[in-house]
């Protein structure tokens, strides 16, 4: 027959293995999670040429249980990291135009200094509210861009074949109102930077390549400025970062043997779905 002592020590073990048992399927669930949240939209961002951003910050809210604000963070750092195997080819393909990056970098980075910063002043509630509206936006802007670009190839153009690029003025102001969205948003930055690159005559290559080599610089900023805010979760970061880079080759690969605009489209739909929930306070 046990002791008093001896029955309290065996509750104690049952209770201490419940409580680790449970920890442990937590830690394996939250890695699922982590999981599907750098795979799911690193894969996308890469096959269908979108920013995975919309639907990242999203599944991070409501798979990780991560603060909008928090969300904000991961999103930026891990898109700062992301991009970079991306840039490095597009520069050996001549397609980025370094004497614009640095300038829309230099203003973009001042903007989302500022649109984080607002961002860290807006109470959660309002932010998803701007969050939602601006993927509503963005959803609507990538069906009209996949009706208007169905089967059309935009040709090749180097930096070797054009004389002068926009570099000045117009580009640092442009691209000033673009980082505060971007800061504001919490995105990469991509959805504003190409259509500002486009209507100052970027040829289609060199406004991708130029963008995405100006979203390492601004992201980053962006990162870091939440995070010195502690608006930041390194296990996410990480674990999302991680898969995001693995998962993007694999994108790139099916980009070269897909018509992706009719799943451009249907992406549109899904972006303005999730916005509208974001909004709408159900995510």
């Amino acid at each position: 027959m046990l002791t008093g002592a001896e029955s309290g020590h065996i509750k104690n073990f049952k209770f201490k293995y419940r409580t680790k048992m449970k920890s442990i399927k937590m830690d394996a669930l939250r890695l699922l999670w982590i999981i599907l949240t750098g795979a799911i939209p690193g894969f996308l961002a890469t096959w269908l040429g979108i920013g995975g951003c919309f639907l990242r910050i999203p599944m991070m809210m409501a798979l990780l249980g991560l603060p909008i604000k928090t969300a904000y963070a991961v999103n930026m750092a891990v898109i700062s990291l992301t991009t970079i195997p991306g840039v490095i080819a597009h520069y050996r393909s001549r397609h980025v135009y370094s004497k614009g990056v640095l300038i829309a970098s230099i203003a973009a980075a001042v903007g989302v200094l500022l649109g984080t910063q607002l961002a860290i002043w807006t109470p959660s509630s309002m932010l998803k509210k701007i969050f939602g509206i601006a993927c509503v936006g963005v959803g609507i802007y990538m069906l009209y861009g996949a009706a208007k670009g169905k089967g059309k190839i935009p040709p090749r153009v180097t930096i070797d074949e054009v004389k002068r690029l926009e570099a000045g003025s117009k580009l640092f102001a442009l691209m000033f109102f673009a980082g505060i969205a971007t800061g504001l948003c919490g995105f990469g930055g991509g959805i504003y930077y190409m259509p500002i690159l486009n209507a100052l005559g970027y040829p289609m290559h060199i406004a991708v390549g130029t963008s995405s080599a100006e979203m390492i610089f601004v992201a980053g900023v962006g990162a870091a400025n939440l995070t010195i805010h502690g608006y930041i979760d390194v296990i996410s970061f990480i674990g999302i970062g991680a898969v995001n880079l693995l998962l993007s080759w694999r994108g790139a690969k099916a980009a070269k043997t897909t018509k992706a605009w009719i799943l451009k489209m249907a992406f549109g739909v899904l972006i303005g779905i999730i916005g509208g929930l974001v909004a709408l306070g159900f995510i």
